[in-house]
């Protein structure tokens, strides 16, 4: 090979990596930025926990959370578990009321398999808040009905994991908390609660409750 020709080589696999590289970078770039205007649009919405603290609760009897975004489940088939669960300190349904992390409306209500009674906020950023596994709503809530951020949407229970509506029992009681967005193609994309909710837990209401 002529040293004209290794040359030639050289140039050409240069050019490729040096493309490579730059494809990487806009690449990289594009999901930063993806992932800025996504914390953008949560956080722009958030205002409180959706767990009040209890304005008598003097023993600690609140409630816990770890991320457990995306770790596997298995009731209905292999899947991933899409939110964070908020854990009851007190394992008693109806007990720990819910409300809504941001302004929004009502977009939906009623019962899921896996959900069980669940309701739908969607924020005016876009963003939806799912709240799953309710024991009840909040008297005279509807689909389509606007709230402010803090308002009571229901009670935390244990409630689904069945097609009969109603059912009970197959879990500790607790709040599955799940954050949506629509990407560019208007695809519905699940986002970590976990970072969002911790940022949110100095911003809890307080609810007279025992």
């Amino acid at each position: 090979m002529t040293l004209r020709k290794t040359g030639c080589i050289v140039l050409l696999f240069l050019s490729i990596v040096i493309a490579d590289a730059w494809l990487f970078h806009s690449m990289w770039n594009l999901v930063q930025e993806k992932t800025e205007d996504v914390l953008a649009a949560v956080t722009a919405d958030m205002v409180y926990f959706p767990v009040p603290k209890s304005s008598y609760d003097t023993k600690g009897y609140g409630v816990s959370f770890g991320d457990s975004w995306m770790e596997s489940r298995s009731f209905g088939g292999e899947r991933t578990h899409e939110g964070c669960d908020i854990m009851a300190a007190v394992n008693k349904r109806g007990h720990y009321p819910i409300v809504s992390i941001s302004d929004g409306y009502v977009e939906q209500m009623g019962w899921l398999k896996l959900g069980g009674y669940r309701i739908g906020i969607r924020s005016p950023s876009g963003v939806y808040f799912y709240y799953a596994h309710l024991n009840d709503y909040a008297p005279g809530l509807s689909v389509g009905d606007a709230v402010k951020a803090g308002e009571l949407l229901g009670f935390m229970g244990d409630t689904g994991y069945s097609e009969t509506e109603g059912t009970t029992g197959y879990f500790p009681v607790h709040l599955h908390l799940g954050i949506y967005l629509n990407d560019e193609n208007g695809r519905e994309k699940s986002y970590n609660p976990y970072p969002f909710l911790k940022e949110l837990e100095s911003h809890k209401l307080k609810f007279c409750f025992e």
